[in-house]
Order: C-alpha cells, then sequence, then structure tokens
C-alpha cells in the first residue's frame, strides 16, 4: 500500500498558501491537509484540519505529525507597517516554525523564497529572505526545499498597485525573458505551488534550491 501522507500548510490564506492548500485537498498522495490561520476561514473538506493560533505564542503550539510543512508564510512593509514587524514575520516565525518541524519529525519542508534572495543585500526585502534561507539551512531539516520564484502572478484577495503595474509589464514584454534573462520573468502562483507539491514528494535528502527558471519547468508537469 502506497504512503500518503499528511501536509502542514502555514500561511494558508494568502495567494501561495490558499492554492498550495486547494491543491493538496484535490492530491489523493495526501491523506490529511492541515492549516495554520489567524482567523477561521469557513473552508471546509472531509481532509482539512484548520487550527487557529496566535503566531506570537509559537512556542506554546502542540505538535503536529505532518510530513510535509509547506511554508507559504509572508507579509509587506506597507501591510507590517515597520521593517521590525515585518521582519518579525517573515524571518521569526518562519525559523520557528522550521525548528519546530524539526523537532517534529517532518519529513520535508518547502519554502518560498525570492529571486535575488541574499544575506548580503542591501536591499531590506531580499536580505531578509536570504538570513532566512541562510538560517533554515543552519536547522538542519532532513530536507530542505526553498523555491525562489521571480514576480508572482495570481488573483490576491488585496490589491497591490505595484504588483498590478508589473503584471502589465509582463504581459507587455515577457517574452522578451529568454535564455539567462528567463528566471527573471513572472511565474503563476499555481506553477510554484506545483513545484513545491511535485518535489515534496521526492525521495531525496538534504537542501535543494529551485530557482525561478527551473519553476518554470514544471509548466508541462501532468497536474
Amino acid at each position: 500500500m502506497e504512503k500518503k501522507y499528511k501536509a502542514l500548510v502555514v500561511g494558508a490564506t494568502g495567494m501561495c498558501g490558499s492554492l498550495c492548500v486547494h491543491q493538496l485537498l484535490k492530491d489523493a498522495d495526501y491523506r490529511e491537509v492541515e492549516t495554520w490561520v489567524r482567523q477561521p476561514t469557513g473552508l471546509q473538506h472531509p481532509k482539512l484540519n484548520e487550527r487557529v493560533i496566535d503566531f506570537k505564542s509559537l512556542d506554546t503550539m502542540e505538535g503536529t505529525d505532518a510530513e510535509h510543512v509547506f511554508c507559504c508564510l509572508g507579509t509587506t512593509i506597507k501591510k507590517a507597517r515597520s521593517k521590525a514587524i515585518f521582519y518579525t514575520i517573515d524571518h521569526d516565525y518562519v525559523i520557528s516554525i522550521a525548528e519546530m518541524a524539526m523537532r517534529w519529525g517532518a519529513e520535508r519542508f518547502a519554502y518560498i523564497s525570492s529571486i535575488g534572495a541574499s544575506a548580503n543585500s542591501g536591499n531590506f526585502y531580499l536580505h531578509t529572505k536570504g538570513k532566512v534561507e541562510e538560517d533554515l539551512q543552519a536547522t538542519h531539516l532532513k530536507r530542505l526545499l526553498i523555491f525562489r520564484p521571480s514576480f508572482l502572478i495570481g488573483e490576491r484577495g488585496e490589491k497591490r498597485f505595484g504588483e498590478t503595474v508589473a503584471k502589465a509589464m509582463m504581459r507587455a514584454f515577457g517574452y522578451l525573458l529568454v535564455g539567462r534573462l528567463l528566471k527573471y520573468k513572472g511565474v503563476e502562483a499555481s506553477l510554484v505551488v506545483k513545484a513545491m507539491i511535485a518535489e515534496a514528494k521526492k525521495e531525496a535528502t538534504g537542501v535543494t534550491i529551485i530557482e525561478s527558471d527551473k519553476i518554470q519547468q514544471y509548466r508541462d508537469l501532468d497536474a
């Protein structure tokens, strides 16, 4: 009998997170999908176990037996209202969840970072993402998957002016991004999710970083 996995999705109400939840619920390889959310979503499904939690009290969380953890947690400085709060959400919460996942015996930890992420970057956003990547690797998770998508394309629950402009630019000039420039081409959030789930199912250990151009290769993968 083939093993069926239990997944945990953190950041389940964001664009990638919500797509990940819906895809996992449809995936026959997953027996249960647990989500951590700040407020009830109203979503119901026989395989869904929604847990409303306080991210400020992660150290008091009960354990989970999820084999695969998909971390789609993230915000913007505008929404966070300060760099300090942004860093707490995008870095501290993610590392806390990774450390818990390791203690609980999770087999896979998939994290959505960003193209250009580097702890040495002078850009605060890219520096934060790079620091997360660096600190995630220091947790020595059994299997760490880091995805570095370019600009994410998809429908959000909130409108972001910069993203609206970027979408228009991608539609007009995206065809010019080929070869070495392919990794800068916008990538559908649904494709990132497809890549995350496919990579999580592979039998491997250690750290793998999947750049945006490699994520694009999952376009032809059977759903």
